[in-house]
């Protein structure tokens, strides 16, 4: 008994530890953030929450704001950091509409210096179908030989309870020498959408989709797996006045998505919302 009370204690010491590092690594990577943008935009001008800078406005990391900078450790490099740069031109929650570009920034861990920056116009626009967040995947994406890609994450959702609709798509960068490469240009990995009454009856329909590796190459560049699960259900009122879901048997397809020398090629049926 006394043996198993101090493994358990070990036990909640380890995970308290484990904790802690991930709690400090976030910690460390948000300290970053001030000197990384003072780097990137010389002109930025401190305002409230955030800076402004050539008619743009960078909000520092805030919970629940999915117009917020974003970083992390890269655990497959934790010599770098990665930073996601929203600048907003303009945020219009009465109108519903936002336009801005999104900024990834490279830096170095240690002395928290640029290596690599991308700029992508227009990526934090959006109007009726919403961002609700940016993040990043840094699962081991090793598309080539000694090359791992880092991923971003953007879901969106509607604003339309009778009709709801959510996606989140995939886009994935690489490092070459001084550049950062976009080497996969969207790809959505989890939508839901359909149509109901709002109070029972109705149709839905939800897609999960994962990325593997696979061993075939193209161009020097490994193939991708895309494994597709689709789901569908209905909801009916009975006799009884009781709401009743019915399920479908799951749809599974697998694509593959090969590189054409540039960037992967990916299907229509697999591309996320303009």
């Amino acid at each position: 008994m006394k043996h198993a009370h101090v493994s358990l204690l070990l036990c909640i010491a380890g995970l308290l530890l484990g904790t802690q590092t991930v709690h400090a690594a976030e910690d460390a990577c948000a300290a970053q953030v001030d000197s990384a943008i003072k780097q990137a935009y010389p002109a930025a001008k401190r305002s409230g929450s955030g800076y402004k800078v050539d008619g743009a406005r960078i909000q520092l990391p805030e919970a629940l704001n999915p117009h917020a900078v974003v970083c992390r450790t890269w655990p497959a490099h934790p010599e770098l950091t990665l930073m996601a740069v929203p600048l907003m031109q303009q945020e219009d929650a009465d109108a519903g509409t936002n336009e801005g570009d999104l900024e990834l920034l490279v830096l170095d861990t240690g002395n928290g210096s640029i290596r690599q920056r991308l700029r992508l116009p227009a990526r934090m626009s959006d109007d009726a179908v919403r961002i609700r967040s940016v993040t990043f995947d840094t699962a081991r994406y090793v598309v080539a030989p000694g090359q791992i890609a880092f991923g971003v994450r953007i879901a969106k959702e509607g604003s339309s309870r009778p009709n709801p609709f959510s996606e989140t798509a995939l886009w994935l960068y690489t490092l070459q020498g001084n550049q950062l490469k976009p080497v996969l240009n969207g790809v959505v990995v989890e939508a839901s959408g359909g149509e109901w009454d709002t109070n029972c009856a109705g149709a839905f329909e939800q897609t999960k989709r994962t990325l593997t590796m696979a061993a075939d190459t193209h161009n020097g560049y490994a193939d991708i797996a895309v494994s597709e699960s689709k789901s569908a259900s209905t909801n009916t009122v009975d006799k009884a006045g009781e709401c009743q879901t019915h399920n479908a048997k799951p749809q599974r397809t697998t694509y593959r998505l090969a590189y054409d020398g540039k960037q992967y090629v990916v299907p229509k049926a697999l591309a996320p919302l303009d």
